[in-house]
């Protein structure tokens, strides 16, 4: 199972400024406790084509649907939220469960 997140910065940050908070190491010793977290990918957008578009996607991984939902309702992602605030806007970013198609590869 895999969790994306499509997260915005908070209007007050440069891009740069929040991609630093994001892969810090406050956010990253966070999220690195979420229960069950098999893997974690950062997708840091390189070039803005505009102010409106987003600044990264997040890949969070787990080994079923059952463990994903736990790691959802756990203090740990609670907590990972939290700080992601301090560089996200909240009401922007938004977060989607896909199944991933392999079409080449």
């Amino acid at each position: 199972m895999k969790l994306m997140f499509v997260w915005f910065r908070r209007a007050d940050l440069t891009h740069e400024r929040a991609l630093a908070e994001w892969s810090g190491e406050r956010h990253t010793s966070i999220v690195r406790k979420i229960p069950g977290l098999k893997r974690w990918i950062q997708n840091h957008a390189i070039d803005l084509p505009n102010e409106t578009a987003a600044d990264g996607i997040g890949e969070l991984w787990f080994d079923s649907a059952e463990i994903m939902q736990r790691a959802m309702a756990s203090p740990e992602m609670a907590a990972a939220v939290e700080d992601g605030k301090k560089f996200a806007d909240m009401e922007r970013t938004y977060a989607l469960v896909v199944d991933e198609k392999m079409v080449i590869g």
